[in-house]
C-alpha cells in the first residue's frame, strides 16, 4: 500500500512533528509512505526507515496560511499524482476535498475545553467548521488518548467504531538519564542553574498554565521550603506575554529562567537534573512532555484533567491545576522525597508507549 502524507508540522519540530517521525521511522515493509513537508524544514525530517521517502513543497514553514491551504487545496491533487492507496494528514487542517480514503490525526480538541485558547474568529473556524467537517469527511480518526476519543465523540458526534487510540510514545533510547557531568557544558553554555523546578512545553496562557507553576514557585520561595530556580522552557505561545510580565513583576524575577526553544539534548540535560518537573495544563490531549521526563528520572507533578492522569498513570503525582494549595503540597512532597518511583515500576508503566508497538497499532488503522 503506498500512503501519502501531509507534513506540515509547523515552525518547528515539536510535539505532533515528534510523534509523526516516530510513528513512520517503526513501521515495517508492508507499506510505503511518502510525506510531504516544507522545504525550510526538510533537514529536519530525518528518517533511517527506508520505506519513507521525503518530497518537498513551496510553501514556507512560517506561512500558516500558506500551509493552510497547501494542505486543503493542493494535497489532495498530489495524493492522486502519486497514485497514492490513501492519505494521512497528521495536523489539524480542513479536511474538504480528498480523492482517496484519508485518514487523519485529530490530537486534541482544546479549543472546546479552553474557551479563551485563540482568537474568537479562529474559535469560531475551528468549532464550526474545520473540526466538524474534517471529522465527518474524514474515512478513520486516530486520537491519542482515551480522553480525546470520548471528547472527539461527545463534541463531533463521531461514532466510536470511527476512532482508534493510539498514544503517543517516548523513544527511552534516547529520552534518559544524563549524568551530570555530560550535561555540566550544557549547563554552562546556557549558564542555567543546577537546583531548579522545571516547566518544558509551549508557554502560553491560559491553555498551559504556566502560571500556576511560577505562583507556586513564588509561594515555596517566600515560605522558605524551596531555595532553587524556576526554570520554563519552551517557546512563547498565545498570551506569553502575561506569563513573561508577571513574571518579570514577580519578587522573586531573579530567579525565573525562560530558555526559548531548547534542543532536544538540552531538554534532556533538563529532564534528568531538575528536582520537580511541573506540567499543569489545563487540557491535553496527551502530553508528551510528563512521558519523556518520567524516562528521564523526573519526579512529575501533573494536573489531574483530560489525558494527563492517563499519560502518568500511577508514576506520577496528578492534582487540580487550579488549587495552588494542592499544587504547592505535591511539589513539596517531590522535594522532600527524591526517589518516588521505584525504577521498575516506571519502566513497567513506560513499556506501553514503545514506538514499535505503536506503529504496529498504526500500521492496523490503514488496513480496516
Amino acid at each position: 500500500m503506498k500512503i501519502v502524507v501531509s507534513g506540515y508540522v509547523g515552525k518547528k519540530i515539536t510535539g505532533i512533528g515528534r510523534n509523526l517521525m516516530c510513528l513512520l521511522d517503526n513501521v515495517s515493509d508492508d507499506n510505503k509512505y511518502i510525506i510531504y513537508t516544507n522545504e525550510d524544514i526538510k533537514n529536519d525530517f530525518i528518517f533511517n526507515n527506508p520505506n519513507v521517502t521525503v518530497k518537498t513543497y513551496k510553501v514556507s514553514k512560517t506561512s500558516s496560511l500558506g500551509n493552510l491551504l497547501w494542505t486543503t487545496f493542493i494535497f489532495p491533487f498530489v495524493v492522486l499524482k502519486e497514485k497514492a492507496d490513501k492519505a494521512l494528514i497528521p495536523n489539524f487542517t480542513l479536511l474538504l476535498l480528498k480523492f482517496r480514503p484519508t485518514n487523519v490525526i485529530m490530537h486534541d480538541l482544546i479549543e472546546f475545553n479552553v474557551p479563551d485558547k485563540f482568537s474568537p474568529k479562529k474559535m469560531f473556524y475551528r468549532t464550526k467548521l474545520a473540526d466538524p467537517i474534517t471529522a465527518k469527511r474524514a474515512d478513520s480518526i486516530i486520537t491519542v488518548s482515551e480522553n480525546s476519543k470520548r471528547d472527539i465523540m461527545k463534541f463531533l458526534n463521531v461514532p466510536e467504531k470511527k476512532i482508534s487510540v493510539i498514544y503517543n510514545g517516548v523513544d527511552q533510547k534516547k529520552f534518559c538519564k544524563m549524568n551530570l557531568e555530560k550535561a555540566k557544558p550544557i549547563f554552562e553554555k546556557r549558564g542555567w542553574p543546577y537546583d531548579f523546578l522545571l516547566y518544558a512545553g509551549t508557554i502560553d496562557h491560559p491553555g498551559k498554565n504556566a502560571m500556576s507553576v511560577i505562583k507556586a514557585f513564588e509561594h515555596l520561595k517566600e515560605t522558605n521550603e524551596y531555595s532553587g530556580n524556576l526554570i520554563l522552557a519552551g517557546m512563547p505561545g498565545s498570551g506569553f506575554e502575561v506569563v513573561e510580565n508577571y513574571a518579570k513583576k514577580s519578587h522573586w524575577a531573579k530567579d525565573i529562567i525562560f530558555t526559548g526553544f531548547v534542543t532536544d539534548e538540552e531538554l534532556i540535560a533538563l529532564y534528568s537534573t531538575c528536582k520537580v518537573f511541573c506540567f499543569l495544563s489545563l487540557y491535553e490531549g496527551f502530553g508528551i512532555p510528563p512521558l519523556e521526563a518520567l524516562a528521564c528520572g523526573a519526579n512529575v507533578v501533573v494536573s489531574n484533567s483530560s489525558s494527563l492522569p492517563e499519560v502518568v498513570g500511577e508514576v506520577g503525582i496528578t492534582v487540580d491545576p487550579l488549587n495552588l494549595d494542592a499544587i504547592t503540597d505535591a511539589i513539596k512532597r517531590s522535594l522532600k522525597n527524591n526517589k518516588i518511583n521505584h525504577e521498575e515500576e516506571i519502566k513497567k508503566h513506560l513499556n506501553k508507549y514503545d514506538w514499535k508497538i505503536l506503529s504496529n497499532e498504526f500500521e492496523k488503522v490503514f488496513g480496516k
